[in-house]
């Protein structure tokens, strides 16, 4: 039934907000209306007798409005079956009881119709009349002026059976019901709101607590979802700051150790090349560490460039240091994106795929929903499985890597990672056929220009 009635309302808070207040507004008149219909005082007591004495008056002014001889077509003509209608010549002779009855509903019931005809209560006779099925009908005897009387039988018992204490449940039945349903809806808006408030309080303690649900309105959804991106982007960047120290740690302590011996041993004059050399690599992993944390919180401010020219100058950069780069792509694609940042990504990309893979191929296509795709195919030996996922963290390197070029820190790709992931795309590493790796990188259509 929940999913039923979420089908129901609008998509949007705005909407269901709206819908919600509508919905108030409608049961609160309506139970009001229903309140007043079902409690009204005069519902729990009131006869019949009202609505019969008027409906008397009524006929009674038409008749004496009218010639004698039309009297009885007119009193036929208004005559139905629950107030039958009969014209007589001359009034019934009064007895001397007449219109004072034993009953006391019927002595209410000659002074009501008396007092609307503006007749001597005297001149009304009422009794029960005998030749009727319901035990409340009665008949009612009035003189007419210019001669004549007019006879009536009808029913005037109650009319409305429903006990005050039937009344007063129903009321209340109606109004806890309506606000029941009241809170309910308004439920259903709150309590996404509260699962997001509780949540962003907890990350605080927890990062690594479960994702949202994305559940609500459209915004709400469009929050859950934002908020469930920014916690994973932070658990990433905790894990991939671990990750760097305890490799900066790692990897410097081998050369540290090294310089440390051929000073004790007195070797540092001899061996001052490869000290050298030594000081040279902690250097350059300072470097590419540094590299590697701008390109994470770099500060660089956006700016619209072409996306095509671009790739092209990372091709030719990496072109320049000897790499075998093909570029197949748009001939234009304006997009709103860190140049620097990004050019930095795409060479990190490209010179892998040249350095590793022996031949790149840069193609840039336009796709409708989706932004721009960027896949760096190339031809080397590819990348096992289980070591997709690791070769993006920060100074891993696979067998092959390290195999054909031992300087290298292990960071470009978790660099282009960053970069990427910063400007809201995503890169994933898919074998080709027969050999050989293709990085496809995804730009949203939101930067766009």
């Amino acid at each position: 039934m929940t999913f039923s009635m979420r089908r129901l309302l609008p998509a949007d808070l705005r909407g269901q907000v709206a819908g919600i207040l509508f919905l108030g507004l409608a049961l609160s008149q309506l139970t009001a209306a229903l309140l007043y219909v079902v409690l009204l005082p005069r519902w729990q007591t009131e006869l019949r007798p009202d609505v019969a004495a008027t409906r008397i008056r009524m006929v009674v002014q038409l008749l004496e409005a009218v010639e004698p001889a039309r009297r009885a077509e007119l009193a036929q003509l208004s005559s139905d079956a629950d107030f039958r209608l009969q014209y007589l010549d001359a009034p019934p002779q009064a007895s001397a009881n007449a219109g004072r009855g034993t009953d006391t509903d019927f002595l209410a019931l000659g002074a009501q119709i008396a007092q609307k005809l503006g007749k001597a209560p005297s001149d009304i006779r009422v009794r029960a009349d005998p030749g009727a099925h319901a035990v409340d009908s009665v008949r009612v005897t009035v003189p007419l002026r210019g001669g004549g009387a007019l006879g009536v039988s009808t029913s005037v018992g109650l009319e409305h059976r429903l006990a005050l204490v039937a009344q007063i449940g129903l009321g209340a039945f109606l109004l806890f019901a309506t606000a029941g349903l009241w809170f309910w809806l308004t439920l259903m808006v709150n309590v996404p709101l509260t699962r997001v408030a509780r949540a962003a309080e907890r990350v605080g303690v927890d990062i690594n607590a479960p994702a949202l649900a994305e559940q609500g309105p459209a915004q709400l959804q469009r929050l859950i979802r934002a908020f469930n991106d920014m916690q994973q982007r932070l658990r990433r960047f905790l894990t991939d700051r671990t990750l760097m120290l305890g490799a900066i740690s790692h990897d410097l302590r081998t050369p540290l150790t090294r310089l440390r011996l051929r000073v004790e041993t007195d070797r540092a004059e001899s061996q001052r090349t490869r000290m050298l050399d030594d000081i040279e690599l902690m250097e350059g992993m300072l470097t590419s560490t540094m590299l590697f944390i701008r390109g994470v919180e770099d500060a660089e401010a956006r700016d619209v460039v072409d996306l095509a020219s671009l790739l092209q100058t990372a091709c030719d950069m990496v072109s320049d240091l000897g790499g075998s780069v093909e570029y197949d792509g748009e001939l234009r694609g304006r997009y709103q994106c860190k140049p620097q940042a990004l050019l930095r990504a795409f060479t990190n990309v490209i010179m892998n795929a040249a350095r590793y893979g022996r031949h790149a191929r840069v193609v840039l296509r336009r796709v409708a929903q989706a932004g721009f795709v960027v896949e760096v195919e190339d031809e080397g030996p590819g990348i096992p499985a289980a070591e997709k996922t690791r070769v993006f963290e920060p100074f891993y390197r696979s067998d092959a890597a390290r195999e054909g070029d031992s300087r290298g820190m292990g960071l470009g790709l978790a660099i282009a990672r960053s970069v990427i992931l910063g400007h809201g795309g995503t890169i994933e590493l898919l074998d080709r056929e027969p050999r050989g790796l293709t990085v496809r990188i995804t730009l949203p259509e939101d930067g766009i220009a």
